[in-house]
């Protein structure tokens, strides 16, 4: 009941925004409805989580055999974290959107509730045919918002490039039902096939911008800060969920994912690359595509090892302490303890949110897993650098935004905190690495602080080499060479052919052809 009422209160926010803009085009209290519908969403979910897990249908229409699974939703110890941690994120967008005034629009807020109720919709997914569906539903917005926000050719294209991939991530989870149904299986979250598996790993990572690593997941569009950090996460943890259920299906099924050292090799060079790019960026908001796609790349490397709950932690440090710096508008010294526990919270340390993260890492240690580990520290780095900029001062804003702004921003590292309390690894799953990672990190953490500006100072060029190099701009170069080749060739033929000798070019080629074979029975 609680599922249905919380999804229900998104959708209708907006649809009752649109209609008093319609019919009172002066109504002023449209920031009112957008936060009544957020925070009564969200303890609704807090109390759906009680009760663990739980399944609705929502209709019994099924497509064919491959995905014969009725639309439903669920909510177990995946979904509802992230589930919570979205309508956490919306409802923090809409209260700090005070201290915003370019933001203070209600086209936004009744946006962010739609996006978000989408959002709700796939990851609370009960199957793969659900989660296809919402997939669909969520790009064709995302699409259409973007669209409209730009007016540029290059930045249109990238767009489209962007959702071309994310199509292509469908396809990959179609492909797998395809591969479930010939071996005699429905494609669920259990699935025990390990080509299907890797394909909805698969899917997962073309989402994020993992698998290939491509230059436009790496373009920021031209929008504000609530709007743009909504658009940016919920496609995103709507594929991480599928990764913390695809590394509970191996670990369930006891078996490795084919391909395991090549992905982890990849995957490490994603993470890598994206974590150098986090540090180096010009602020929080320009580096936000390559914090994701750092944060995300540990994930998909917790699914490749069979480590859910390693997944799931560093999933929701994405979206919560990413949420609070990127939320972070103004800059105030009475709140820089916010994006210090942000900071806090992908730390791995010991009681800490991302401290089933440190299962990543355990027994047996393979070497690739050092490029996470790097990984790791840089973004811990970039994240403590874009803390320390300049923003604008609280100061001159009326009093009540002093107290919503704030508020808002602490919404996020309290609801991680209790989230990470609730998951928290028992006492018989706690190895060697639980008590080791964190405090690591946090030392070469302090040792990057102190050596300074010799860190963060990458040379440009270098930036630019390795972006040239992991965006696969050269292959795209290689390949686009390639067909103009062929081309010319094909355009070369037509021109012989289509001329006067063009029936003597091919009874000549027929001649050659005959006295071929002829030669070859003679020998």
């Amino acid at each position: 009941m609680f599922i249905y009422l919380s999804i229900l209160l998104l959708l209708l926010s907006p649809l009752a925004m649109l209609i008093l803009r319609l019919a009172r085009p002066n109504f002023v209290y449209h920031w009112l409805i957008a936060v009544a519908g957020a925070l009564v969403a969200w303890p609704m979910l807090i109390v759906a989580g009680f009760r663990l897990p739980q399944t609705l249908t929502l209709v019994t229409w099924q497509i064919g055999t491959v995905f014969s699974s009725a639309v439903n939703l669920s909510l177990d110890q995946f979904s509802w974290p992230y589930a919570l941690g979205l309508t956490t994120l919306v409802l923090a967008v809409i209260l700090t959107d005070v201290a915003r005034a370019a933001e203070a629009d209600w086209a936004n807020w009744a946006g962010s509730l739609f996006i978000i109720a989408l959002g709700l919709l796939a990851v609370m997914a009960g199957n793969p045919l659900t989660l296809l569906l919402a997939w669909t539903a969520i790009d064709l917005v995302e699409l259409l918002v973007l669209l409209g926000e730009v007016d540029t050719s290059v930045v249109r294209e990238r767009i489209v490039v962007t959702f071309s991939a994310r199509v292509l991530g469908s396809v990959m989870l179609i492909a797998a039902g395809m591969v479930a149904w010939s071996d005699n299986e429905t494609l669920t979250y259990a699935i025990i096939s390990p080509q299907a598996i890797l394909l909805m790993i698969l899917a997962a990572g073309l989402r994020l911008g993992v698998y290939p690593l491509h230059l436009p997941f790496l373009q920021e569009p031209p929008l504000r800060r609530g709007l743009g950090t909504l658009t940016r996460l919920v496609p995103t943890v709507t594929a991480l969920v599928l990764l913390g259920r695809m590394a509970s299906a191996l670990e369930q099924a006891g078996v490795e994912i084919l391909f395991a050292p090549i992905l982890l090799g990849l995957t490490g060079l994603a993470a890598l690359y994206a974590s150098a790019s986090w540090l180096t960026a010009v602020n929080e908001l320009e580096g936000r595509p390559t914090w994701i796609l750092g944060m995300a790349s540990i994930s998909v490397a917790s699914a490749i090892r069979a480590q859910p709950a390693a997944s799931l932690a560093w999933g929701l440090a994405t979206v919560f302490s990413g949420g609070i710096l990127f939320l972070s508008s103004l800059r105030d010294r009475r709140l820089s303890w916010l994006p210090l526990l942000g900071l806090a919270g992908i730390s791995a340390l010991p009681f800490m949110p991302t401290w089933n993260g440190a299962s990543l890492f355990r027994a047996p240690f393979e070497p690739l897993l050092s490029l996470f580990f790097i990984a790791l520290v840089l973004l811990m780095l970039g994240y403590y650098r874009h803390t320390l900029r300049p923003g604008v001062r609280l100061g001159g804003l009326e009093r009540w935004v002093w107290v919503v702004y704030p508020v808002g921003l602490a919404l996020l590292p309290a609801t991680h905190f209790a989230i990470g309390w609730l998951t928290k690894p028992a006492l018989a799953e706690i190895s060697l690495s639980h008590w080791l990672v964190g405090p690591i990190l946090v030392i070469l953490l302090v040792a990057g602080i102190i050596w300074g500006g010799k860190v963060t100072r990458i040379p440009q060029f270098i930036v630019d080499i390795l972006g040239y190099v992991f965006s696969l701009k050269w292959l795209f170069f290689l390949l686009g060479g390639f067909f103009r080749l062929v081309e010319r060739l094909v355009g070369f033929l037509t021109t012989i052919l289509e001329g006067e000798g063009g029936l003597l070019w091919i009874l000549l080629w027929i001649l050659l052809l005959l006295s071929f074979l002829v030669s070859g029975r003679g020998g």
